[in-house]
């Protein structure tokens, strides 16, 4: 008889949410045998055995994960896991041997490189690692993240103080009225698009942040705004793990730093009004994110989110 996967993935939580993790170990791997190529039951098994303190365990599920999205060509992703097996075993030579041949495959040298430096580190006669440094394309090493700094996911239960953030003084010279048509930059053409390094750095990012690891993802999109095709999109993506964080201020600033972005197009304004607003609420500046919402209702009429939380932010300042 076929399980139902979403009645236990259901019970497993409610196991977690009870302090039952062994237990609720015990679901996923369940599920793991029923269907062994569902990627997400990986995560969740190999979080669980982390917070239970198995962390050879956790290796184990997320190494098959990293393999699954390898043989999708997944590349971005299965980088992504390795890394977070690195996070737990900085001395993991599988995953460092991984990650370097997967830059490799996507053509970015310089970032295999720095693992294969690492790996004679630890191996100084790694066959595998010295062939590849002493290939004839063998670029300088680039400076990369070797620890995961520790991340806090705050939850506030009230509103923090205004003094740290002034708020703009003339909205006009932020979103004037010129740009709230759609626009064309004059020399699109010009811009390139996005090359494979900073693409991948962008889709890094992206990996990250679903994963919650928000300081991994802001390295990455910070690396991926150098090239203009994207910079709209890193910023975006750097505000919104800055709000993730609890880092308001910080994200108010990179939404405020795409904004300066010329030639935006109107579904870009939509989406930059409406990050923006969600970062003043999160700030308690509640004036300003009626504002700003109101922006895109202004730029759009039936996003019902943003009437939404006016109507709500309205209620609040009464």
């Amino acid at each position: 008889m076929a399980l139902d996967k979403e009645r236990i993935l259901d019970f497993a939580q409610k196991l977690v949410l009870k302090g039952q993790p062994k237990k609720a170990i015990a679901e996923y791997i369940k599920l793991i045998e029923a269907d062994p190529k569902d990627k997400r039951l990986y995560l969740k098994l190999g979080d669980l055995y982390c917070k239970n303190g198995e962390n050879e365990k956790a290796i184990t599920e997320y190494m098959k994960l990293a393999g699954l999205y390898t043989e999708e060509d997944l590349n971005s992703r299965a980088i992504s896991i390795y890394k977070k097996v690195l996070t737990i075993s900085p001395k993991h030579i599988d995953a460092l041997h991984k990650i370097a041949r997967l830059y490799l495959k996507e053509g970015l040298s310089g970032d295999a490189r720095n693992y294969y430096l690492s790996i004679l580190e630890l191996n100084p006669n790694d066959q595998e690692a010295q062939k590849a440094l002493n290939g004839p394309d063998t670029p300088p090493p680039r400076d990369i993240p070797k620890t995961m700094p520790a991340v806090e996911f705050p939850i506030p239960t009230d509103y923090p103080p205004q003094e740290e953030i002034k708020p703009f003084d003339d909205k006009s010279d932020l979103f004037p009225s010129s740009v709230l048509e759609p626009q064309i930059l004059p020399e699109a053409a010009e811009i390139p698009p996005p090359d494979k390094d900073s693409e991948m750095h962008y889709h890094l990012g992206i990996a990250y942040k679903e994963m919650e690891l928000f300081d991994y993802a802001i390295s990455e999109f910070e690396q991926a705004a150098s090239n203009p095709f994207i910079k709209f999109d890193c910023y975006i993506m750097l505000g919104s793990c800055f709000l993730e964080k609890g880092d308001n201020a910080e994200a108010i600033q990179r939404f405020k730093e795409a904004a300066q972005i010329k030639g935006l197009t109107k579904e870009k304004l939509v989406r930059l009004h409406f990050n923006l607003g969600l970062a003043y609420e999160a700030n308690g500046m509640l004036s300003q994110a009626i504002e700003t919402f109101n922006q895109v209702l202004s730029l759009d009429q039936s996003f019902s989110e943003a009437q939404e939380r006016i109507r709500r932010l309205q209620q609040l300042q009464k």
